[in-house]
């Protein structure tokens, strides 16, 4: 799924620090995502009256633009997700129980995503589209090496919380869907930032997982949870020559994957148009590229198809697609 949909959206893993400004209901929900998830906002909402619910959303809105500037690579934790979320969806429902009649919809489609989340990374069958995360929780169960072992538990973590994104892709636009993609969102950005952190550990002290040293699998994965650190581009852009030294099909194809993923990261032209956008359902796009008339034969040079069959197959990723 890296292929065809790049993740927009939440951000870090801190707590606001202008958190302990807000009423203490608020304040220590930012920290317990249970607690958050459960909690009443649309009653907090009809307390509070829409004003001061307004200024409390505006301020820790503003908390985490602040976070962000300081620190881009920062995510949204699953607790600020269901705060902020709250209080946004609760001051723009009609009335208190529209917004707890969809709070709880949206709450039910989270059981049964966390669930299915937690079941394939267990090894359990949760679905075809799963089964690459299955695979990849056997395979870390199953790994003599200890680096092997969490490269291929944190692949699993990494693909099991991509997955859930064709479930809300899947939902109609409003307020549910926001209230689901939201938390997933911080879900995802956490683990990437959390994998991003252990790579880069792994790369400075042991060494890139090559195909040499540790096999094609095991290559494989961790240019995957190197793909996803988009948060960390220089360091992408470090590990990008020791790429270019893989031989094989499937190293010359994650090359050039990464080749664009560092341009686009840097707001440049990519070369092999693998990265793109949903612009329409059914329609995959590929962001700009140098030399669009070359484009077929710098493709084929890496063994990628030529980029109408593979807008072709994107059309499929972007079939639930809803302009938001």
């Amino acid at each position: 799924m890296t292929a065809f949909l790049r993740l927009a959206g939440a951000a870090g893993a801190l707590v606001l620090v202008a958190a302990t400004a807000a009423p203490s209901p608020v304040a220590s929900l930012l920290e317990d995502p249970a607690a958050a998830r459960a909690f009443d906002y649309a009653a907090l909402r009809e307390r509070l009256g829409d004003e001061q619910t307004a200024a409390l959303s505006k301020t820790l809105d503003e908390a985490f633009a602040a976070r962000l500037a300081a620190a881009p690579d920062a995510c949204e934790t699953e607790a600020e997700a269901f705060v902020r979320g709250g209080l946004a969806s609760a001051l723009q429902a009609r009335d208190a129980a529209a917004w707890r009649a969809d709070w709880k919809a949206a709450n039910d489609q989270l059981d049964q995503i966390y669930a299915r989340v937690a079941k394939a990374l267990n090894g359990e069958d949760v679905g075809r589209a799963y089964d690459g995360v299955r695979a990849d929780a056997k395979a870390a169960v199953a790994a003599s090496d200890p680096r092997h072992r969490q490269l291929f538990a944190r692949v699993a973590r990494d693909q099991a919380w991509r997955h859930t994104f064709h479930d809300v892709e899947a939902m109609p636009q409003g307020p549910r869907r926001q209230m689901v993609i939201r938390p997933v969102s911080a879900k995802t950005c956490g683990v990437d930032a959390e994998n991003t952190a252990w790579l880069k550990a792994e790369w400075r002290t042991s060494g890139w997982f090559t195909t040499a040293r540790d096999g094609e699998v095991a290559n494989q994965r961790a240019w995957l949870i190197l793909q996803h650190a988009d948060r960390d581009p220089a360091f992408q852009r470090a590990v990008l020559p020791l790429l270019a030294g893989e031989t094989g099909v499937g190293a010359r194809i994650n090359y050039a994957y990464l080749t664009d993923r560092v341009a686009v990261n840097a707001k440049a032209l990519q070369t092999y148009g693998t990265q793109g956008d949903c612009i329409a359902p059914g329609r995959w796009e590929p962001l700009p590229v140098k030399d669009p008339d070359g484009l077929d034969a710098r493709r084929a040079a890496v063994a990628l198809p030529p980029i109408a069959e593979y807008q072709a197959h994107g059309a499929t990723a972007c079939a639930n697609f809803k302009a938001p």
